[in-house]
C-alpha cells in the first residue's frame, strides 16, 4: 500500500497538507535516506521517512474514552453547544468522531476515534454491543415495569424495544440499571416513558464489556490500549457467530 508523501505528512500530524508541501519544497525531507521534493511522490509501509533528521511515525488509529459530563452534545461540530470533541486535547483531535451517542443531558461513557470500520461494528445491531445506563427515574420500579421492559414495549413509532437486562439498584427502587443492545435515538428515555416512567437522570457505565473507569471525573478522558478496545466488541452477535454458539 502506497501514499501520497504529503498526505502521509499530514495525516502523521506535523502540518496541514500545505505546511508539508512546503516542507517537502524545502528538502528538509528524507525518504530511506533519500531527499525528496515532490509532494506527490509515493512513500511506502516500510519507508523511513525523516523531517528535519527526525523520524515521522506513521498514522495510527486512535481510540479515547471520555466521561462526558451534562451540557455537551456528542457531535463533532454545533452552532450552539459545546460538543464531545471540544474536551479532546489530542494531537488528533480534528479527526475524531463520537461512536454513537448520548443526549446532551446524559453523561457517562462515549467513544471517540477515527476508525470508521471499529465505530460501524459498535453501533451496528448485527453485532449486538451491550451498553449499560444507570437511570434514575420518578417513582419506584416494580415487577411488573421490569417484566415489561425485558418483553419489550411499544414506542410511540411502533417500533418495540427490549432491554436485555433491567434490575433496580437502589433500595428505594427509584434507580435502575438497564442493558440494551442498541442505539436508536433517545432508546432509553423513549423506552421507560412507554413502561410509564419518567427519566431524571442517566449515566452510561458500559459499552460491550468495558467500563466506565471510576478514575475518570466528568469531562476526562484517556487513551484505549488494545485488549481495551478489543473488549468492546467481544460478545457481540457477531463473535459468537464466528465461535460457532
Amino acid at each position: 500500500m502506497s501514499l501520497r508523501l504529503d498526505k502521509f505528512l499530514a495525516s502523521s500530524k506535523i502540518g496541514t497538507r500545505k505546511e508539508v508541501k512546503k516542507l517537502i519544497k524545502a528538502g528538509v525531507v528524507r525518504v530511506n535516506g533519500r531527499i525528496v521534493k515532490d509532494p506527490s511522490f509515493d512513500v511506502k509501509e516500510n519507508d523511513v521517512i525523516e523531517v528535519r533528521g527526525s523520524k515521522v511515525e506513521p498514522p495510527r488509529k486512535v481510540y479515547i474514552i471520555l466521561n462526558k459530563p451534562k451540557g455537551f452534545v456528542s457531535s463533532t461540530k454545533d452552532p450552539r453547544d459545546p460538543t464531545v470533541v471540544d474536551l479532546i486535547d489530542h494531537p488528533y483531535s480534528e479527526d475524531l468522531f463520537p461512536v454513537g451517542r448520548l443526549d446532551k443531558d446524559a453523561e457517562g461513557l462515549i467513544i471517540l476515534t477515527n476508525d470508521g470500520e471499529f465505530a460501524h461494528k459498535v453501533i451496528s445491531p448485527k453485532y449486538a454491543v451491550e451498553r449499560e445506563y444507570l437511570v434514575k427515574v420518578d417513582r419506584r420500579v416494580n415487577e411488573r415495569i421490569l417484566r415489561d421492559l425485558t418483553s419489550g414495549v411499544k414506542l410511540k413509532d411502533g417500533h418495540v424495544a427490549k432491554a436485555k437486562e433491567v434490575k433496580i439498584v437502589s433500595e428505594e427502587g427509584g434507580e435502575i440499571s438497564l442493558v440494551l443492545t442498541e442505539g436508536k435515538y433517545h432508546e432509553v428515555k423513549r423506552m421507560l416513558s412507554a413502561a410509564g416512567l419518567k427519566v431524571l437522570s442517566l449515566k452510561r457505565i458500559r459499552l460491550g464489556n468495558l467500563k466506565l473507569d471510576e478514575n475518570l471525573s466528568p469531562g476526562s478522558w484517556r487513551e484505549l490500549d488494545e485488549r481495551e478496545v478489543a473488549s468492546i466488541l467481544e460478545g457481540g452477535s457477531e463473535e459468537k457467530d464466528k465461535n460457532g454458539t
